[in-house]
């Protein structure tokens, strides 16, 4: 099975996504959802300054002048995240807001799959379970 490391780093993502969300939101209440956001954001960049330290891959910093600028907008999307999951989950919190998380990335992945990377149109089976997620998510948030 040749995708394991893929899968596991999926896996990975989705449980540290949860634990994320759960940690800013508690996070968020003995402060303000951008501040924590904030606070999140320093300590990852310490953590993967850290990372790329200890691991000798400093060099690659060095190579920051090749990156399109535009591409440093992801940072931005990041914080985004943290910012839009702080403020959402006092409101519908841990699960309700994750399912919305999800199913929303899983929609905009399919349109990114589809139309940016160009890797074919929405099958049938896809449409399918796009319909049924949103239909899942109608019923898990009521």
């Amino acid at each position: 099975m040749s995708n394991i490391v893929p899968i596991l780093c999926a896996v990975l993502a989705g449980g540290s996504t949860a634990l994320e969300a759960f940690v800013n939101g508690e996070l968020g209440k003995s402060t303000t959802a951008l501040t924590a956001t904030f606070i999140s954001l320093i300590v990852g960049s310490i953590f993967f300054l850290i990372s790329i330290l200890i691991t000798g891959d400093l060099k690659s910093l060095g190579n920051i002048n090749d990156i399109d600028p535009k591409l440093l907008i992801g940072g931005v999307l990041g914080g985004l995240v943290i910012y839009f999951t702080v403020r959402a989950i006092p409101g519908l919190g841990v699960s309700n807001t994750l399912t919305l998380i999800v199913v929303s990335q899983m929609l905009i992945g399919f349109l990114i799959d589809s139309f940016i990377l160009g890797q074919g149109s929405i099958h049938l089976y896809k449409g399918i379970g796009a319909v049924l997620l949103v239909i899942g998510t109608f019923f898990i948030l009521n």
